[in-house]
């Protein structure tokens, strides 16, 4: 017969496997009976930090801090994290919101600034003191002359492609490059271009086919998903 609680030793550390197919209560009583067992052993060094899985499930506040009590006061063992195969609502929502194209076709102007939480492609120009902010991918079909700030909640791996003018700005997660003059002679002659975080952590403006090799997944962007 399969238990219902399980302790092992994994990659990451120690982890305490809940089963998914169990009642909270039945998790507890096993739970306690098992680290009660525990105690013929002794551990007398610090307290040690400990995962734990719950599976296909999710468990409230309230359950959470039920489980975390037993552990506490039956072991030398701490909680650093519960993990579940699931995601509550509002952790897909989020997931939702981030994996979409938002589009407009406008200007943006001096003071503005347009926020979105997944990719966004602009059809119009970003005039200096516009700014966006995206949590994803930005695309540009006209002049960046503004702020433009990709992976906004701290995704390096985000590009932003566009043609870049003096006096704009690329910001990527917490990365920035500034625009100044003598960017703007080198690329006042080209269409579009992009930007990207490189292996050594710093913007770099490269030439627009180069995003295919550096960021493949892109040309898999579909809009509207």
């Amino acid at each position: 017969m399969k238990k219902n609680v399980q302790i092992k030793g994994t990659k990451s550390g120690i982890s305490i496997f809940l089963s998914d197919k169990a009642s909270i209560s039945e998790l507890q009583q096993e739970l306690s009976q098992l680290l009660a067992d525990q105690k013929q052993n002794p551990y007398s060094g610090e307290k040690l930090e400990v995962q734990v899985q719950i599976g296909n499930r999710l468990f409230s506040e309230e359950e959470e801090r039920e489980i975390s009590t037993i552990i506490h006061n039956n072991s030398q063992m701490k909680i650093s994290a519960f993990y579940s195969n699931v995601m509550s609502k509002d952790e897909a929502k989020k997931w939702k919101e981030n994996d979409q194209i938002f589009s407009m076709a406008t200007i943006i102007r001096s003071g503005q600034v347009v926020q979105v939480p997944g990719d966004f492609l602009l059809i119009g120009d970003v005039n200096p003191g516009g700014q966006i902010r995206s949590n994803g991918n930005v695309f540009v079909l006209g002049n960046i002359k503004g702020i433009i700030h990709a992976g906004f909640e701290g995704d390096e791996n985000a590009v932003v492609a566009g043609k870049f003018l003096y006096p704009s700005q690329v910001r990527i997660a917490g990365k920035v490059y500034g625009f100044d003059s003598e960017d703007y002679k080198e690329v006042a002659d080209t269409d579009l271009f992009s930007a990207f975080v490189n292996d050594a952590g710093e913007i770099v403006i490269d030439e627009i086919h180069k995003i295919r090799k550096i960021r493949p997944e892109i040309s898999n962007f579909q809009g509207g998903r």
